[in-house]
């Protein structure tokens, strides 16, 4: 009986249930692999985002421009400050008068304090710059009407602003530059430097900023001064500069 089953069983009978069968197979095959190829490509660009996402922008543009910057001359800071900006009163100034640094890299003027810079962070946030030195307080200090209350608020003030508009941005805080004993003589509110400098010190840690002692390159020099005792010669802008360079990411650079 059974093998009459069998013969009664045509061959293409076969063929036709079974290619069906075998392309159904096929199709299933090939979809899983295409599912599991492409639940592997969302994995590794989830993890390609979540790895982009904890990055620093500025992080991944400090590294380009090392690679572009690496064999920078240590004496070309127009390059070395090209990202930077200097923002002070008329001895940042010299910077610019003397071919230091480029406009770009520099916001000074004579008489500019700390109380009266609120009126260039727009200037400031315009140019954008990654690093910002501040180098303010002789003339406050000078001013009759400024206490040191009064400095360290608009200073305060100053910071926020910038990092409000600029978060990314890398605040430095200069001290004050000392002068000669001459000048003291002559304008004997200046010996309160050290003083503002200490609160400076108090204020950079409070905002978790970085504090670059410059009162001491220049006490230590006092060569480098200026016949009226507070400004200082050309000669000493490159010392300044290898400082806030040495001091600061800038060395990154070199």
């Amino acid at each position: 009986m059974f093998e009459k089953i069998k013969k009664s069983i045509h061959p293409n009978l076969v063929i036709i249930v079974l290619v069906p069968c075998a392309i159904l197979i096929l199709i299933l095959v090939i979809q899983y692999q295409t599912t599991a190829n492409e639940k592997a490509k969302l994995d590794e660009g989830f993890q390609v985002l979540t790895a982009l996402e904890a990055r620093d922008l500025y992080t991944m543009e400090e590294k380009i421009d090392f690679m572009k910057r690496k064999a920078v001359n240590p004496g070309d800071y127009s390059a070395l400050f090209g990202n930077a900006l200097i923002f002070g009163d008329s001895i940042a100034e010299g910077l610019g008068l003397f071919g230091f640094l480029n406009p770009t890299s520099l916001i000074a003027m004579m008489g500019k304090s700390a109380e009266n810079s609120q009126e260039d962070v727009q200037n400031l946030v315009n140019l954008a710059p990654r690093y910002v030195f501040f180098e303010l307080g002789l003339n406050d200090i000078s001013h009759p009407d400024t206490t040191l209350e009064a400095y360290i608020a608009s200073y305060e003030r100053l910071i926020d602003s910038i990092r409000l508009q600029l978060p990314n941005t890398q605040i430095y805080i200069c001290s004050i530059f000392p002068v000669t004993a001459e000048a003291l003589k002559e304008n004997p509110t200046l010996s309160q430097i050290e003083t503002y400098n200490a609160a400076l010190v108090e204020m950079a840690t409070r905002k978790n900023i970085k504090y670059i002692d410059t009162y001491s390159l220049l006490k230590n020099n006092p060569q480098y001064h200026e016949q009226d005792g507070i400004h200082v010669i050309r000669e000493f802008y490159p010392l300044w500069l290898d400082s806030l360079v040495n001091n600061s990411n800038l060395k990154n650079l070199l």
